[in-house]
C-alpha cells in the first residue's frame, strides 16, 4: 500500500494533486488544517493536510467465477421436481378454441365486430391464465369481466398478483362499466387508485442525509436537489459529504459545488461531522452524501451508522434504485432501518420496465416517498413524490411534465 501526505490551501486543490498522482480509487485516511511557513515566518499560512493511501495489491484468492458458477450448473445435478399443484388449462384451451370454430362458421357480415371484441377477450384471458399458474392466490375465476388484461399488465409493470387483483376488483366496483374498452380511461382511474398507497414526505429537518447502497445514485440525486433548493427556492444550501471511500466522488460532489457556488465540507470522523454541521448552521437546507455500503457488509455498514447515530437534527432518506429487484430493496431497507429511515427517495426509474415495484416496496416498508428521479440531467430528471404523479408514472411508464 502507498500512503502520501500532501498540503494545498484548499481542500479541493489537495483531492485534484491525489487524484493526478495516485488516481481515482484513492482512499482518504484523514485530513486536517496547519500552520505552514518557515521558523522566522512571522505570519504562517494555514492550509489544508490530507493523507491518502493506494492498495497496490491485485486481488487474489477469489475463486473464479466460471468455476463456481459450473459448480452450481452442473448438468449432473438432480432435478428437485415440484410439489405445488398447478391449475390445468387444457380444457380451457380446448373450449375456446371450438368456440372460435363456431363464431367463425356463424356468418362473417353479421358478427364481423362481435368476432373483434371476443377474439380481444380470449386473447385476454390467455395471458391472465399464465399468471394464475404461477400464483395459486389468485383465482382467475374471480376478476371481473372485462378486467382481464388490465390486471395482466399491472402484472406487467411489476405491481404483486395480489396487489393487482385487489386494486382491480375494487376499480370494477366503481367504475363507469359502459367505458371499460377505453384504455385511456381505465388507466386513469387505476393511476387515482394507486395514487392511494403513496404519501408525499416533506422534510421538515434543514440537515438531509442520503443514505443507501453503491451505484444507487445519491450523488447525483442530492446535486439535483442542491440545483432546485438554490436556483429554484433560492434557498441558502450547503453540502457535507463523508464518502471519503473513493477520491473520485469526494471530486465529483466538490465540482458540483462550485458550478453551483455551494459551500462544501469533506467530513470522515463523527467528529469532522458535528463540526460540518455546525459550520452550516446558517444555511437553509444542508444535504449530506454518505458512502455507499452494501446491506450485507455488516461491519461497514455499522461504520457508516456510527457517525449519525445520536444526532437528533438529521432527516434521513433511504434512495433505492428501482431497476434493481425489489427483494434487494427490500432487504436494504431491513438492514439500514438501524437508522431511523423518514422517508425513501427512488431513482432510476427510467431504466426499468417494472415501475409497479415502487408500490410493492411501499406498502411493505410503510414509508413515505420523499421524491423520484429518472434520469442523469441535473437538476431536471427529478420530482417531488406527488401520489398522483407517482402513480401516472408507474401506470403510464413515463413522467409528465409539469
Amino acid at each position: 500500500m502507498i500512503v502520501k501526505t500532501y498540503r494545498a490551501p484548499t481542500m479541493q486543490e489537495a483531492i485534484k494533486k491525489i487524484k493526478e498522482e495516485l488516481g481515482e480509487d484513492a482512499l482518504i485516511l484523514s485530513y486536517k488544517k496547519v500552520k505552514q511557513g518557515s521558523f522566522f515566518s512571522f505570519f504562517k499560512k494555514e492550509v489544508y493536510e490530507v493523507t491518502a493511501a493506494l492498495d497496490e495489491k491485485p486481488l487474489n484468492g477469489k475463486p473464479a467465477f466460471k468455476k463456481v458458477m459450473k459448480k452450481y450448473t452442473n448438468n449432473n445435478t438432480p432435478v428437485q421436481k415440484s410439489t405445488k399443484k398447478e391449475i390445468n388449462s387444457d380444457n380451457i384451451e380446448e373450449r375456446i378454441k371450438k368456440l372460435e370454430q363456431l363464431i367463425y362458421k356463424a356468418g362473417k357480415e353479421n358478427i364481423e365486430r362481435l368476432v373483434s371484441d371476443i377474439k380481444s377477450d380470449i386473447d385476454d384471458l390467455k395471458k391472465a391464465i399464465n399468471y394464475t399458474k404461477k400464483s395459486e392466490d389468485i383465482d382467475l375465476s374471480k376478476i371481473p369481466l372485462g378486467m382481464n388484461k388490465h390486471f395482466t399488465y399491472m402484472c406487467d409493470i411489476g405491481i404483486r398478483k395480489k396487489y393487482a387483483y385487489k386494486i382491480i376488483t375494487g376499480v370494477h366496483k366503481n367504475i363507469d362499466k359502459r367505458r371499460l374498452n377505453e384504455d385511456e380511461y381505465v388507466k386513469e382511474y387505476l393511476s387515482v387508485v394507486i395514487s392511494q398507497f403513496f404519501k408525499q414526505s416533506k422534510p421538515t429537518k434543514k440537515n438531509i442525509v442520503l443514505l443507501g447502497p453503491t451505484g444507487v445514485g445519491k450523488t447525483t440525486t442530492l446535486a439535483k436537489l442542491a440545483a432546485i433548493y438554490k436556483l429554484k427556492e433560492n434557498r441558502k444550501v450547503g453540502i457535507i459529504t463523508t464518502d471519503t471511500y473513493r477520491i473520485g466522488a469526494v471530486d465529483q460532489l466538490l465540482n458540483y459545488a462550485k458550478i453551483m457556488d455551494i459551500p462544501a465540507i469533506v467530513s470522515i470522523t463523527k467528529e469532522d461531522f458535528k463540526n460540518a454541521i455546525e459550520d452550516l448552521k446558517d444555511m437553509d437546507t444542508v444535504l449530506v452524501d454518505t458512502v455507499g455500503r452494501s446491506p450485507k457488509d455488516i461491519k461497514r455498514l455499522n461504520e457508516l451508522f456510527s457517525i449519525f447515530k445520536g444526532e437528533n437534527r438529521l432527516h434521513m432518506s433511504l434512495v433505492l434504485a428501482v431497476n434493481t429487484k425489489e427483494e434487494d430493496c427490500i432487504d436494504t431497507y431491513n438492514q439500514f432501518k438501524t437508522l431511523p429511515i423518514n422517508d425513501l427517495i427512488f431513482t432510476k426509474v427510467d431504466e426499468t420496465k417494472t415501475p409497479g415495484t415502487m408500490l410493492n416496496i411501499v406498502v411493505k416498508t410503510k414509508k413515505p416517498v420523499f421524491c423520484v428521479s429518472y434520469g442523469q440531467d441535473v437538476p431536471t430528471d427529478i420530482m417531488k413524490a406527488q401520489p398522483l404523479k407517482v402513480s401516472s408514472l408507474i401506470i403510464k411508464r413515463g413522467v409528465e411534465n409539469g
